[in-house]
Order: structure tokens, then C-alpha cells, then sequence
């Protein structure tokens, strides 16, 4: 009898792109951290499941990890993979669930339902009208294996619908595998949307003069719709749209009604009797460099909220293999982060006055950058980066900024020049600054005294 189930992994992210084959599986590799090392992260490819036009699934190995073929980039199309408790033969069990387990719990796949339901709320978001909402669901029976196109449409109650109707606005599929005797695991694929942007029928006349310019199958809106035409005043004092502007027609001082087809939602799998599992998706932008992390992460906000009591017990702490790796692995994100920025460019953005080059003394075009990204490479040795904060104690609280909500504190503290999802100035976690601070504090207590 199956009393539990859940989705694994409970959060994806999906990776918008127009290429009809999806980007192979693949994982980091060790960095290239050697003293004139590039600092990249090596992707190295894995294990990858082909899903076919018929539900047939397939395992392969790619031989390369490949993110761009001549169609342009490869979505990233993730699977959730159905997972369950059950008792078979008086011993409770927990693992993948599969056709055999349903059939002991006398259930079969028609039994199961899934209920995918996704949203590009961003035109909702600005002007609050309810016929700006774009939404779609798709709820597809265990036993289909066909693939089903997610279509957004907007409310058609509303008067001023931004999806007309007998349009829709292209959002992805999702297809459910038929599970083999190699694979017999019980799951559902999301595909996201290409990458592409729509906008209302009239979009020639709004952006008369300006560099907007959309194919004719992608005029698709409806040209009286709240968001075609909503004027920048209206939200220009407005807390949640903070950083305002970002839309096409900003510098119009009004929306050209174009939306692109990034959405995100749930993802529900039902069984009766009441059993119910849910997880998240998320669709990302096409352009990433997938070999470099940022120093503040998905799982980095995450953990923030459920284990940032951790780096204040002494326990943990004392555990210095486990503080220590996570440090690094901070560290050694920085420095992929800062393989990234252009420092010529941002010193003469935000700093005032600038700070001048270094004396050319090689061949190497952009000094600062360099000599940053050569400092950088030179903390992710934990020994060099142990000796600085011993000899000087006080220094983390000094050149990095510290998580103080609602202060917009532009200062020349690391993360210099970078702005947060709020506006303002970029700041690790909290629970990252604490660590750094209460790591480099039991370095200092380790010291001899009075050196």
C-alpha cells in the first residue's frame, strides 16, 4: 500500500532555447585553478536521457557536453521523477515508484494524474489587470505518453484580454515517459518555450522609429490590452516593480506590449485515495556561461532560510574540513563570477575618480582585469587566504558588504558595483558573511599569542 509520494527533485530550472533537441546531461568538473590557470569550471558530460516523439525513453552517454547547435541553444528540458513509501510484504519501502509498485497497491498508470500549470505574470505584475495574466495547464493521464503543448491564454472574461482568443502565447510541453524493463520509473518531462518574444498586431505603428521589430507569426496580442500602451508614470513610484523600466518602450516613457515566453509553475502528480505531490519549475534565459557559478546561488538563498543558525555553533565550526570546503567552494565561485566582469569597464562606470591603471609592463590588454581576477585565483589556495585573515583579523568586515536589509549602501566593499534583485547594492547572505566572519575569527583564536 503506498501511503506517501513525492516529486524528486522538487525544484527544477529549465533553460528557454530554439533548437528542437535538448541540452545533454552534464556536471562540473574540477576547476583550473593552477597559478596561471584560466579559473573555469570544467563541464563534464553524463549519463542522458532521450525522450522520443512516441514516449519511448532511452539512456546514452554523450561524448561531449554540447549547449549550441545551428538552430542556437539547446533547451535545457528537465524531468520530475515520481518517488513513494509503500509496504509490500509487511516491509515498508521507499524509492522510485513504478508500474510494478502500482499494480501491488492494485493501481495501474491510468490511475495517476499529473497537472502541470504555468504563468508569465510579468505584464500582470506591472499593471495589475487581470486580463494581463498569461496561463497555462495541461493535465495529462498516466497511461499518455503523447507530448502536450502548453498554450498560454489570458482570461477571455476580461474585456481587454492581452492573449485573444484563438491565440495562444507558446509557453512549452510536457510529455510523459513510457517506462522499459532498463528504465521503469515513473516521470514527466517539461519543455520550455524557444526563447522568443511576442507582441500586439499593431507593434509596427507603436515602435515607429525605434529598433523593434517581431515577425508576423509573433504579432499575436491584443493591441487594446492594459500592458500595450501602459505609461512609465504609473509605475515609476511603485515598490514592486523595482528597478522600473525594464521593459521594451521604457525609453517611450509606455509598454510596447511585448512579452517573451519565460514562465514558471507547478508541477502536480495525484494518485487516489488523496495522495498528492508537488514541485516547482522555473524557466531561466537561453544565455548563461554554464561554466562559470555565481557566488550567490539558488541553494545559497535557501539555506539561508533553513540553516543559518548552523555557522554560530561551535560544533559546526569546529568541524574545520566541512567550514573549510565550504569556504573554498565560495571562494572559488567568486573568482568564476569575476572571470565574468570586465573591470576597465566598471571602474569607469562607478568609481569616482577611477583608479588608474597599473604600469603596462606586459602585453595583457586589460590591466585591472587582470591583476583582479590574478588576486581572486590567489584566495581559492586556502593557505594563502588563511595566512591574510590571520594577519589581519579585522579585514572581512572591512572590504566585504555586510547584509544589512532595506540599506542601499553603495560603497567600494566587495561586491563591488553589482546591484541585487531589490536595487540595491549586492551583498552575500546572511548566513555566508557569518560564516566568513566566524571562520576567519577561529583562524585568529588558533595563533600564537601576540603574533
Amino acid at each position: 500500500m503506498i501511503d506517501r509520494i513525492w516529486l524528486h527533485p522538487p525544484l527544477a530550472i529549465a533553460r528557454l532555447g530554439p533548437s528542437p533537441v535538448p541540452c545533454d546531461n552534464y556536471h562540473w568538473g574540477p576547476s583550473d585553478l593552477s597559478p596561471r590557470g584560466t579559473g573555469k569550471t570544467t563541464v563534464v558530460p553524463a549519463v542522458t536521457l532521450d525522450l522520443a516523439a512516441d514516449g519511448t525513453l532511452s539512456e546514452r552517454m554523450p561524448t561531449k557536453a554540447q549547449f549550441k547547435d545551428t538552430d542556437g541553444w539547446r533547451p535545457v528540458c528537465p524531468y520530475f521523477e515520481l518517488h513513494a513509501t509503500w509496504t509490500s510484504g509487511g516491509e515498508r519501502r521507499t524509492g522510485p515508484l513504478t508500474e510494478a509498485v502500482l499494480a501491488e497497491s492494485g493501481l495501474s498508470p491510468a490511475d495517476l494524474c499529473w497537472r502541470v500549470a504555468v504563468a508569465n505574470l510579468k505584464a500582470y505584475h506591472y499593471t495589475q489587470a487581470t486580463g494581463d495574466r498569461v496561463e497555462a495547464h495541461a493535465e495529462v493521464r498516466g497511461d499518455d505518453h503523447t507530448r502536450h503543448a502548453l498554450d498560454g491564454t489570458s482570461p477571455q472574461d476580461d474585456a481587454r484580454p492581452l492573449v485573444p482568443s484563438g491565440a495562444g502565447l507558446p509557453l512549452g510541453a510536457v510529455q510523459l515517459p513510457a517506462p522499459n524493463a532498463a528504465l521503469p520509473e515513473l516521470r514527466l518531462r517539461f519543455t520550455p518555450g524557444a526563447g522568443a518574444v511576442y507582441g500586439p498586431t499593431d507593434l509596427a505603428t507603436r515602435a515607429q522609429g525605434t529598433e523593434y521589430r517581431l515577425p508576423p507569426e509573433r504579432l499575436i496580442l491584443n493591441r487594446d490590452a492594459v500592458w500595450c500602451g501602459f505609461p512609465l508614470q504609473n509605475i515609476s513610484d511603485d515598490p514592486r516593480t523595482v528597478p522600473g523600466g525594464l521593459f521594451a518602450g521604457a525609453e517611450l516613457e509606455e509598454s510596447l506590449g511585448l512579452v517573451d515566453d519565460v514562465c514558471d509553475g507547478t508541477v502536480v502528480a495525484t494518485l487516489p485515495g488523496g495522495l498528492t505531490a508537488t514541485a516547482r519549475i522555473v524557466v531561466g534565459p537561453p544565455d548563461f556561461a554554464p561554466d562559470r557559478r555565481p557566488f550567490i546561488s539558488l541553494a545559497d538563498g535557501l539555506a539561508d532560510r533553513v540553516r543559518r543558525a548552523d555557522v554560530h555553533d561551535p560544533a559546526y565550526l569546529a568541524d574545520e574540513r566541512l567550514t573549510a570546503l565550504e569556504v573554498r567552494d565560495l571562494f572559488e565561485r567568486v573568482l568564476e563570477t569575476m572571470g565574468n566582469v570586465n573591470v576597465e569597464v566598471q571602474n569607469g562606470r562607478f568609481r569616482t575618480p577611477p583608479l588608474e591603471p597599473p604600469r603596462k609592463l606586459t602585453s595583457v590588454l586589460l590591466e585591472l582585469t587582470d591583476r583582479g581576477r590574478r588576486r581572486h585565483r590567489r584566495y581559492v589556495a586556502l593557505e594563502a587566504l588563511e595566512d591574510l585573515l590571520r594577519e589581519q583579523p579585522g579585514l572581512l568586515r572591512r572590504v566585504v558588504r555586510e547584509p544589512v536589509p532595506d540599506e542601499p549602501v553603495w560603497d567600494e566593499r566587495m561586491p563591488v558595483a553589482m546591484r541585487g534583485a531589490d536595487s540595491y547594492a549586492l551583498h552575500l547572505t546572511r548566513r555566508q558573511y557569518d560564516l566568513l566572519v566566524n571562520w576567519s575569527r577561529t583562524l585568529r583564536e588558533d595563533t600564537e599569542a601576540g603574533s
